[in-house]
């Protein structure tokens, strides 16, 4: 058996990009309402390449306008949604099971035009032989 670490978005409403320690691991690009997305992002060596010291997963959400007229006073919706979780599989591959790293995130909001609407940064550490989320800060801009 292994544990393997990943990342599920299931909608992307705007763009959304996640880093590990800096560097881009996936990005979206510019989508609008896209119920039908579900990409599944291995992070598990990522992690390795960092075990002896934390690592900083983030999520950036963007709502940027969709067409060239950037004046508008319009608000834009934005939706992300994404779980973090660990999947244990035999030798064979077969999933024997998953259990969530964190609460899974599914927002959705109306904001202003062309600005992060989310920044959601994680700190994950190496404890016990599995990697843990130990911290979480949370920014979102939206209208009320």
């Amino acid at each position: 058996m292994k544990k393997e670490y990943w990342i599920n978005v299931q909608h992307v409403d705007n763009r959304l990009v996640i880093f590990l320690n800096g560097a881009t691991v996936w990005d979206s690009g510019i989508v609008h309402d896209d119920p039908e997305l579900n990409a599944f992002i291995n992070i598990t060596e990522h992690l390795i390449e960092h075990i002896s010291h934390s690592t900083e997963l983030i999520f950036e959400g963007f709502n940027d306008t969709y067409n060239a007229d950037d004046s508008s006073t319009d608000l834009n919706p934005w939706h992300f949604q994404y779980r973090v979780f660990t999947r244990v599989v035999d030798a064979a591959g077969i999933v024997l099971g998953e259990q969530d790293m964190l609460a899974p995130y599914n927002e959705k909001h109306l904001s202003n035009p062309n600005i992060r609407a989310i920044n959601n940064c994680y700190q994950i550490v190496r404890k016990d032989g599995e990697f843990k989320v130990v911290s979480n800060s949370l920014s979102q801009n939206f209208y009320n």
